[in-house]
């Protein structure tokens, strides 16, 4: 009975110690949740600021769609377009910069 007492505990001490090994250095360790987290949070704000984005782009739509003067004000400012006999002035910003 004294041998089968000592194999069980060996066998149980060594998956134990695997348990452990896995626990803390294998591919489902803390380590790797906490990696993941971590990726899954940058995931959630790049998310965000693609809702965002789709929220701007849809109310443009939106407007485009409800709107002739939308239309001609998108075509003037981000295509640079006009009538024949008129002038078409935009303005860059420029950063100031000062010299220490």
């Amino acid at each position: 009975m004294s041998r089968f007492l000592n194999l069980s505990i060996a066998l149980l001490s060594i998956l134990l110690l695997t348990l452990i090994y896995s626990l803390l250095f294998g591919s489902n360790s803390y380590q790797e949740k906490a990696l993941l987290t971590e990726q899954n949070n940058a995931q959630n704000i790049k998310n965000d600021q693609l809702k965002k984005e789709n929220d701007i782009l849809a109310f443009e739509i939106q407007n485009a769609q409800n709107s002739d003067e939308h239309i001609e004000n998108l075509a003037r400012e981000k295509l640079g377009l006009s009538y024949p006999d008129e002038e078409f002035i935009t303005f860059k910003d420029i950063e100031n910069t000062k010299d220490d």
